[in-house]
């Protein structure tokens, strides 16, 4: 893969919001910012189409909205959990899992590549407290 200023711009705010997925919108818009670097829009959707196919970015969806990305872990998790704010739009991941074990049951009746994704919503305490 080539290194381009529009590549190392988006590689640079998807470190700099490591575990937040973003959509390719809050990426451009974020690497509007970035001193010294010209990036559009087209580039930012190809760069992560690019560092996905490379296992550097995974691509979440979410219900009603575009997909968003993130930072690829050493370890990719089968699932993934999201809080996402009504107000304003803010995705954060979180790590505890309640459904992995109804997975594994799946599994064990002879279910193959089992995995979920789950999105709950409300409004972060930054919301409430404005």
């Amino acid at each position: 893969m080539r290194i381009t200023k529009p590549r190392l711009a988006v590689a640079k705010i998807l470190i700099e919001h490591a575990g937040c997925p973003l959509s390719p919108e809050e990426i451009h818009q974020k690497t509007l910012s970035l001193k010294g670097i010209s990036c559009d829009q087209v580039s930012v959707y190809r760069a992560l189409s690019k560092f996905k196919d490379l296992g550097l970015a995974t691509k979440s969806s979410f219900q009603g909205e575009a997909a968003r990305y993130k930072l690829a872990g050493l370890n990719p998790p089968r699932h993934e959990h999201f809080f996402k704010c009504r107000q304003c739009q803010n995705v954060e991941s979180f790590n505890e899992c309640f459904v992995s074990k109804k997975e594994r049951l799946l599994e064990a009746a002879g279910y193959k590549n089992v995995s979920h994704h789950l999105e709950i919503s409300g409004v972060c305490p930054k919301c409430v407290n404005s």
